[in-house]
């Protein structure tokens, strides 16, 4: 790498190299995907991508997003972080988490969250290298929606039958 490492907001024209290192993170996406996300950020006013580059080469990536939860409030949370494994330990990682940092202080947020996979134990002694604390741990569930759930199904239909 040579010249400075500098962090910007993500661009669309950044795409590629945003799809590829979240294919590193274990998520991958294709391009014209990636696009619709990084569209889809720009618009929102609870989210913000910003990458780290080194001339056009992005060598990391973090989603930061306000959220709310009735139980305990308003928090700031990364979404996502990735650094290029041939960028690792360059201080990358640190500059954009500093960045979500000074992002959530910008809206009076004092917390800043972030949940790690379990295997993931690099990525948890970052995390608290970078001063974090572990929290809890929990499991995630998904549910797809429209799926065909016949119980669901049934139910609506006999809810439109008795209106």
């Amino acid at each position: 790498m040579n010249g400075a490492i500098y962090v910007r907001h993500v661009s669309v024209k950044d795409a590629a190299q945003v799809a590829a290192l979240s294919a590193e993170l274990g998520y991958p996406s294709t391009v014209k995907d990636t696009v619709t996300y990084i569209q889809a950020i720009d618009k929102s006013i609870c989210d913000v991508a910003y990458v780290a580059v080194n001339g056009e080469t992005v060598l990391g990536w973090i989603h930061v997003l306000y959220t709310i939860r009735l139980e305990s409030g308003p928090f700031c949370e990364i979404g996502g972080l990735v650094v290029a494994r041939n960028a690792h330990g360059k201080g990358i990682g640190r500059l954009l988490v500093d960045k979500a940092k000074k992002w959530a202080a910008e809206r009076n947020i004092i917390t800043l969250r972030v949940r790690s996979n379990v295997i993931r134990e690099g990525a948890h002694a970052f995390y608290i290298k970078n001063g974090f604390k572990e929290f809890k741990q929990q499991k995630v569930f998904d549910y797809t929606i429209g799926t065909d759930n016949l119980s669901e199904k049934t139910a609506i239909e006999n809810t439109k039958v008795s209106e």
